[in-house]
């Protein structure tokens, strides 16, 4: 899931300054989880755009507008308004807006595409409709065969790689006294697991070639390109 926060209604005005005919578009995807762009969110931001004197075309949340096909199924209805827009308000992730706009353009529309909220990270979600967090960065070379299923490239706040650095204390992180350290995460783990033998080996740096941006997945051959 990408976890999202709203961005401040202030900012939302600023960047919609100018344009009369806006429509909201959401994500019952990830913004759903998150709260911050399902149906719910979407209406409540159409009704704060019109209070603030602006006309809303129409307001929905596509099941996943990270997904083209799904977008465009949502936004087909609404060729005739979506000509008319000045500008179009999206309460989803940074993907979400490039995917409308791509859908956007493949209608052979040029309107500004406006973003709602701040995208924060690939979370998993612990307790629903309460508290994700970031467990994996998606590093392209993963390390949890050895690490007992718990990443020290994303739980530790160096993201060490062959143990842990010399400031935790009672267990915590010397950069956030309120977290755990991932290396005694991993060491507990991998005890319980009697595998404290595999923590002998080291771990050679990690190849972050294979996280240069933007990626692309051929999903036919699995394989990054």
């Amino acid at each position: 899931m990408i976890g999202t926060t709203p961005k401040p209604f202030e900012e939302i005005q600023n960047a919609l300054k100018g344009y009369e005919k806006v429509a909201v578009i959401g994500c019952d995807g990830c913004a759903k989880v998150c709260m911050t762009g399902g149906s719910d969110q979407v209406a409540e931001m159409a009704q704060k755009l019109k209070e603030k004197g602006k006309t809303v075309l129409f307001a929905l949340s596509p099941e996943r507008t990270c997904y083209v096909g799904k977008t465009k199924v949502a936004l087909d209805p609404h060729i005739d308004q979506l000509k008319t827009a000045d500008a179009v308000l999206i309460l989803g992730c940074g993907g979400a807006v490039q995917i409308t706009r791509q859908v956007l353009e493949n209608y052979h529309l040029t309107i500004p595409v406006k973003v709602g909220l701040d995208s924060v990270g690939h979370m998993d979600t612990l307790i629903m409709g309460e508290l994700a967090i970031e467990q994996c960065q998606e590093c392209g070379e993963c390390i949890l065969n050895e690490t007992g299923g718990i990443c020290p490239v994303t739980k530790c706040a160096k993201s060490l790689l062959n143990g842990p650095c010399g400031g935790a204390e009672n267990g915590k992180c010397e950069v956030d006294s309120q977290r755990d350290c991932a290396w005694i995460l991993i060491y507990s783990r991998m005890a319980a697991l009697g595998e404290l033998d595999k923590l002998r080996r080291f771990m050679a740096p990690k190849d972050y070639s294979k996280m240069a941006k933007p990626r692309r997945l051929n999903i036919k051959e699995r394989r990054v390109e």
